[in-house]
């Protein structure tokens, strides 16, 4: 069996950055199905928008199988964790947590606006609710936010 290889992506990866993204989520778990929210989502998986990530300097990481991204984590300002997403098939095998451990070691705080879907996840590796759940451009989000253990006096 192929092993799971976590590397920085390169640019030319965004396409199957953007393969990740549509197999990993549920349109309409994320969105509310409006033109405005659609169209939120079609711009963050959009090819372009991803190669600008990974040409950002942010963070960002790939977990690939068989030469096949199954996982993407990308950061926004620092510390805002903005994109995690595993592969629906690849999903309860620890790829997302890996992705985001190999991202966080030297940071003290990160935060997300998680997908209602994602909670679950967020808060079995250490996030807890900071905020009012809201509506952005049709996409529901949950404020969250991780302390780093490591951190901590």
């Amino acid at each position: 069996m192929t092993s799971i290889i976590y590397k920085q992506p390169q640019p030319g990866d965004e396409y199957s950055i953007s393969g990740c993204l549509w197999a990993a989520a549920d349109l309409w778990e994320l969105t509310d199905g409006t033109p405005d929210s659609v169209a939120e989502w079609l711009q963050l998986c959009h090819p372009e928008e991803l190669r600008e990530r990974i040409l950002s300097g942010q963070k960002t990481r790939v977990a690939t199988w068989n030469g096949v991204v199954v996982g993407f984590i990308a950061f926004k300002r620092g510390n805002h964790l903005s994109l995690l997403f595993v592969r629906r098939e690849f999903s309860g095998q620890g790829i997302g947590r890996a992705l985001f451990h190999q991202c966080v070691f030297d940071l003290d705080t990160v935060t997300v606006n998680a997908a209602e879907a994602a909670v679950g996840f967020y808060q079995k590796i250490g996030f807890r609710p900071q905020g009012d759940r809201f509506l952005k451009h049709g996409i529901w989000g949950i404020p969250m936010v991780w302390i780093n253990p490591a951190a901590s006096p």
